[in-house]
Order: structure tokens, then sequence, then C-alpha cells
């Protein structure tokens, strides 16, 4: 896990909580520089005025009360918030879920953990800085706690800098792979749900001029059976059917544009056929993806970033989803970075934050409920 130093607040005691579908949603407000805190904040606004979610079950919501108040029309916003200081509360969450609860017919208020940083002049809105990264990197800290001691399994994540958080120690390529470390998982699988494709990758945060290297028969195998398994246990499709990218042009065209898709691809998909998957593949990209959207495939398997999330985020810039396969807890976030451009301006729009805390719920509602998911039949 990744550390900030000075770190009073994480503790190695675990606690033990029931877990159900009416357990709390988790929240890492992200990058306090960016658009994190607005479009949390906007995005937890609509559903309060739906009555959605919090009819059943409360939100945390991790950030810096001072920095995230910033990002709203009016600072006094904050009173639609229970605020927590995050060191003296965050052992204590059973105490104030009971504390907090609604009447009957009445929805929960999101709850803040405030993380207390005292000066928010010093995080300048719309800057690539060490201190900005490191409140991104301790909530996400916070929120690895809360899930480790069992007060919640379902993350939702804002955008973080990684550029920032970098320079703050953060040792990794993005918040896919620090929580796959932080819970256990080797191989955490991104997929992109959004404009009707649901489009998982072989490899994520890597330069282009690496990936031949990293798509190995071992990656593609790895990661079909991911996506596999996840369609079935997360969206109810038992026998999925998965469309596999070519690496090169025309996937190759029999060779004369590059031997990846013979020598690598193929041989996955034989060995990984043998299990009884619909696969299809390796196909060109630039037709794979419009198959999918015609409804031929339940997902896509791309072999690096820019291959899948072009499709993705055409289709759905505003509304997009990074689900994380292969962990142990449900991890959403909105399918868009920082946007540095235009933080601080109220412009931006909450419709994919939206989106993934919605989706988090409702996964983390069919984990709850195991007798009712379905096995792939791998």
């Amino acid at each position: 896990m990744a550390e900030v130093s000075g770190n009073p607040i994480l503790s190695p005691h675990l606690r033990v909580y029931t877990l159900n579908q009416n357990s709390p949603i988790v929240v890492t407000s992200g990058d306090p520089a960016g658009i994190g805190p607005e479009v949390t904040h906007k995005a937890l606004c609509r559903l309060m005025r739906r009555r959605a979610i919090l009819d059943r079950r409360p939100i945390f919501v991790i950030g810096d009360a001072q920095l995230y108040a910033r990002h709203l029309t009016r600072p006094a916003e904050m009173h639609k918030y229970h605020i927590l200081p995050c060191e003296d509360s965050v052992q204590s969450l059973d105490y104030f879920l009971e504390e907090f609860h609604p009447r009957r017919g009445q929805c929960w208020r999101p709850i803040f953990l405030d993380c207390g940083q005292p000066d928010d002049d010093k995080v300048k809105l719309g800057k690539v800085q060490k201190l900005a990264g490191e409140r991104a990197v301790l909530y996400l800290d916070v929120a690895v706690e809360i899930l480790l001691n069992r007060w919640s399994f379902t993350l939702c994540t804002a955008p973080i800098c990684k550029e920032s958080a970098q320079k703050a120690g953060f040792d990794f390529s993005g918040q896919t792979e620090f929580l796959g470390e932080a819970t256990g998982v080797e191989f955490p699988v991104m997929m992109l749900v959004g404009g009707g494709l649901r489009v998982s990758l072989v490899t994520i945060h890597e330069p282009l001029a690496r990936v031949p290297k990293l798509v190995t028969r071992e990656a593609v195998e790895r990661t079909v059976l991911i996506t596999a398994r996840a369609l079935a246990e997360n969206f109810g499709i038992a026998r999925p059917r998965i469309a596999v990218c070519g690496l090169n042009p025309h996937a190759g065209e029999g060779g004369s544009f590059g031997r990846e898709e013979e020598r690598v691809i193929r041989p996955a998909l034989e060995a990984i056929d043998a299990k009884g998957i619909h696969l299809a593949g390796p196909l060109a990209a630039d037709s794979a993806f419009a198959q999918a959207r015609k409804g031929q495939f339940d997902a896509v398997v791309a072999m690096y970033h820019d291959q899948g999330l072009v499709a993705v985020k055409t289709l759905a810039f505003e509304s997009g989803v990074n689900l994380t396969l292969g962990l142990p807890v449900v991890r959403t976030a909105p399918d868009h970075g920082t946007a540095f451009d235009i933080a601080g301006r109220q412009t931006a729009d909450e419709g994919a934050m939206l989106q993934a805390l919605l989706l988090a719920d409702e996964l983390s509602i069919k984990r709850s409920m195991p007798g009712k998911r379905k096995r792939a039949a791998i």
C-alpha cells in the first residue's frame, strides 16, 4: 500500500462489519486541484434529489473539507454532509453509522470524512503539484483501510493526477494498479463500460513501445478468463460472447502486418476455447467494437489502453465508467481525468461520476446476494 509519510490515520487493527447490500459505499474525492470534488458533489446532489442509493445505504466521502468546499457553488452546501474528523472517527464508524441512521422514510446524508488539510491556499487549482498528490493518495489510503477493516466492500474513486501523485511518492501507474496491490491481487483488469460497450484491457497504463512484449499468451488468457467470470457474476451473462482484438492493423493480415496474432493471441484463445467460452478473434479492432455495439458480443478484449478507450470515450465521453475486475471488492470510477483546464469553474459534467456510483451500487447488491449470481462456464 502506498503511504504518506507522517500519516496518523492508518491503523493495522482490523474490525468486522456485517457486509450486505446496505453496507456503505466509499467515495474518494480525487485530486483536490482537479474536478473530482465538483463531480462528486454534483453526483451526490442528484442522488439526493432522486432519493436513489441514499434511501437504502450510506455513502462515505473522503477528502479535505476546506479543499472540497472550494469546488461547490456555495461553500455552505457542505451542510448537506455529516462532517467527521477522519483521524478520530475512522476506527469508530459503527458508532457514527448508528448515530446518523435516518428515520424511517428519510434518506441518509452523505458522511464526509475530513482528512484535515487546514490551508486550502496551498493547493492551486488546475496545477500539477506534490501537495495535491499527497492529499489524493491519503484519501486512497483511508479508503483502503475502511475496506480492509470490512466496513465496506464498495469503492468509487474520483480521478487523480498521476504526475502529482508520483511526485508524492505514489509508485503506481494508476489507481487500478494501486488497488490491486492493496487488496493482494497481482493482475487486476480494467474494464470500461459505456456507449453500449464493455471493454477489457490486456495492458493498461503502458508506453506503446512496451505493449508488444507485454501481450503474452498468459496475459491474454488471464484477461479473457477474468472478463468472462465478471460478465457472469456482475452482469448475469452465464455464457458470455467475447470478441478479442488483434494487436496489429487488420489483426495482422495473415502476418503481413505482424505475427503477434498467430504466435500469441490465437494460441491463447485456442487454450481458452477448450474451456467452453464463446470467443471470436483475433479480430481487427476497427470492426470488433461495431459488432459488439450491434449486440453480437457481450464484451471486447483490447490489447492496449487507447485501442479500447477510444471506442468507449467516443460513444460515452460523459457517462463512461471504469470498472476494476478481479478485486475482492467492487471498484468503479468515472472514465475521465482531472480536467485541470476547467477545475473550479463549475462547468464539469458529473454524468460519469453518477453512473460510476449507480454501477457500484448495482454490482455490490449482486455480490451480496451470491445465490442469485450466475456462474461462468469456465
